[in-house]
């Protein structure tokens, strides 16, 4: 199963999650209403026993009717507002449990060294950048969160990062990521708000109880049917969550076996996420978080949070022992030495191997060949067809160790200067600019950053352009992907103004260049996610979807092609191959910034299970004339990135070398 039937099934898990929930409800209606009749037989008088039927009769079924439309709408509040104050995806969740964000300013050697390993499986995998949040908490555990990569988040405990080597921390992470490629993150934010919706029930109970036991008065009677109406919905509200954690612990557990195994495909050694869950087996405050809410989210995290009972019925994770065998079957059982306080033996960053000395001893390690690139054919940045299909065929939202490896080449090859300035808020716009700013209408784009952006920026952006025109062209994306947590820390108005700049940038000559476009969508998608709504009002159709491929081929058959001839031949094989019959091909001044926007909100509609087969008639487009140039490759990256559909980075040749073409002077 590969990551598009992944998502499909997660589309039909969570069809199966709302019809669960909706039992689960109907169920809590037929109890409430029980009760309730059970309580006005006895309130008036009726000691005598009666049967079921008897007593709804005596209630009416004007009063059922009443009762179940109000849980049923007490239930649905409740489980919109708790989904409200969970919009903001990741970040809710995060700060929710005490989270510190660390990507701007990682405090010690241990969140450097985790925020280096995030970011370095981020480039790997091709997705954006995620938030890393530190959890100040003794326990090793972690989770993803969020509803999409772009609003992902990953959360660190205290724990993690001190406790485990940097092998074992990888491995945690690299769990996490198949959470985040698997469509499990929305599924998990949706139960936490369908068994909020659940447990309000008992909460009001608890409410009234506590509201009847301090009022006075002298009505005793009233009083007490008050109490008893609390007591029975206290019971009802637990018997609910009874079933909601079921519900919860059976759709979770199954996924961790999942994630575990892609773990161990991403980074080639099941020692890591071993070794680690060993380690919580014999640590001393294990994985069991203190935050007041933690519970809420147990299902969430990387090992179970919760001491269960009842054999493991209520457990949203399997066993530690199981996940263990499976990971290590030569596994012996636990150790007898209890690791309380031992901190990870890898800490000291200058201890570590440099970027190239890591690759070399990934690539020794692993039993399958590291990525290499293609054959030279004289264009230093070109790779081929074959295997960009083969990336899109295997390894979309599952990268292997050699993407790994790739990876680290990449950042490796990125200046210092310029992953320092990524970093921050302040600069990171300087540097989008820059990555924007063409020599050919270099004056006239900084005339207009003159006139509308801050003069500091424009002081930054000077400091790092002659470091910006030596940037390799596939080193780009990665670094763009390094900004977006910084640029998500902007001030509203300061975004607005920033976006607002980057637009006047693209707008300068009167013209869009296809990769000015591509870097101008990979960075809206990471910073704002789904497209806008209003740009696919109406155009959920098949029809609408298809003229949309059809928009975005045309757009890569001009990007691959001058001459007009050359471009139709191309835009009429990738709709061959998409299996669309064959149109006109739209002329190069009819793609605009608003046409392609719009065309790319309505095609990340398509289907899970169709996305393959357009990506790759993406790619025979553009390899038409028998080459598919770097900047090709960073358009088709960019078109599955708004796609979400993770795709790792394509060797290309000289991709070792030290030079290359500049990114101002390399067009499409």
């Amino acid at each position: 199963m590969n990551f598009f039937e992944y998502q499909d099934k997660a589309r039909r898990n969570s069809t199966l999650l709302v019809a669960l929930f909706a039992a689960a409800v109907l169920g809590l209606i037929a109890i409430t209403t029980l009760f309730i009749a059970v309580l006005t037989h006895y309130s008036r008088g009726q000691g005598s026993a009666a049967s079921v039927g008897a007593m709804l009769g005596n209630l009416g079924w004007h009063t059922v009717a009443g009762i179940a439309v109000t849980i049923a709408a007490i239930i649905a509040v409740a489980t919109a507002f708790r989904l409200r104050q969970l919009a903001a995806g990741g970040r809710a969740v995060a700060e929710s449990l005490g989270g510190k964000k660390i990507n701007i300013s990682p405090s010690g050697l241990a969140e450097q060294r985790a925020l280096n390993v995030v970011e370095e499986m981020a480039l790997a995998s091709g997705t954006p950048v995620p938030d890393v949040y530190i959890i100040e908490d003794d326990a090793i555990n972690a989770f993803a969160a969020g509803y999409k990569p772009a609003d992902a988040v990953v959360g660190l405990t205290r724990g993690c990062i001190e406790q485990l080597n940097r092998d074992e921390l990888q491995g945690v992470v690299a769990h996490e990521f198949s959470h985040i490629f698997n469509g499990d993150m929305r599924l998990n934010l949706r139960i936490v708000g369908l068994l909020h919706g659940i447990l309000i029930i008992g909460l009001l109970g608890s409410w009234l109880l506590r509201g009847s036991y301090w009022s006075g008065g002298r009505d005793n009677r009233g009083r007490a049917a008050a109490l008893g109406i609390g007591a029975g919905l206290v019971v009802i509200g637990y018997t609910g969550t009874f079933f909601g954690n079921l519900i919860k612990s059976a759709v979770s557990r199954q996924r961790e076996y999942l994630a575990d195994a892609s773990a161990v495909q991403f980074t080639r050694s099941n020692q890591g996420i071993a070794g680690a869950l060993k380690k919580i087996g014999n640590y001393t405050a294990g994985s069991n978080l203190h935050a007041a809410n933690a519970s809420e989210f147990s299902h969430m995290y990387f090992a179970s949070s919760l001491k269960h009972s009842l054999l493991g019925m209520f457990a949203t994770h399997p066993p530690l022992a199981a996940r263990i065998s499976r990971l290590d079957p030569g596994w012996q059982g636990w150790s007898a030495q209890v690791q309380g306080s031992q901190p990870a033996s890898d800490l000291t960053e200058a201890a570590r191997p440099t970027a190239g000395e890591q690759v070399s001893q990934l690539h020794e390690a692993i039993q399958a060949p590291p990525m290499t690139a293609p054959a030279d054919t004289g264009n230093p940045y070109q790779a081929q067809l074959g295997q960009v299909l083969e990336t899109v065929d295997n390894n979309i939202a599952s990268p292997s160790a050699g993407h790994m490896a790739l990876g680290r080449e990449l950042l490796s090859r990125v200046p210092a200067d310029l992953k320092a300035a990524a970093h921050d808020p302040f600069v990171a716009r300087a540097l989008v600019y820059g990555l924007l700013i063409a020599p050919e209408q270099q004056a006239l784009q900084r005339d207009i950053l003159a006139s509308a952006a801050h003069p500091a920026v424009l002081r930054e952006y000077t400091k790092i352009g002659p470091a910006l025109k030596q940037l390799p062209v596939d080193c780009r994306l990665p670094l763009l992907d390094l900004c977006i947590p910084a640029l998500k820390a902007l001030a509203p108005q300061q975004y607005q103004i920033f976006k607002r700049n980057v637009i006047k940038l693209l707008r300068a000559d009167g013209k869009i260049e296809i990769w000015e476009w591509a870097l101008y969508r990979v960075l809206m998608h990471g910073l704002e996610g789904a497209p806008d709504f209003q740009r696919k009002a109406g155009n959920g159709s098949a029809k609408s979807i298809s003229d949309a491929h059809r928009f975005l081929l045309a757009t890569m058959a001009h990007a691959g092609h001058e001459a007009y001839l050359d471009a139709r031949r191309a835009y009429d094989a990738g709709q061959t191959h998409l299996g669309l019959s064959p149109t006109t091909l739209p002329a190069r001044s009819d793609i605009t910034l608003q046409r392609l926007d719009k065309a790319l909100a309505i095609a990340s509609g398509t289907a899970p299970l169709k996305k393959p087969a357009f990506l790759k008639s993406l790619a025979v487009t553009l390899a038409h004339d028998g080459v598919v140039e770097g900047t090709e490759v960073e358009l088709l990256r960019a078109i599955a990135d708004c796609l979400d559909c993770p795709m790792p980075p394509v060797a290309l040749n000289g991709i070792t070398t030290a030079t290359a073409p500049t990114a101002d002077t390399t067009a499409a």
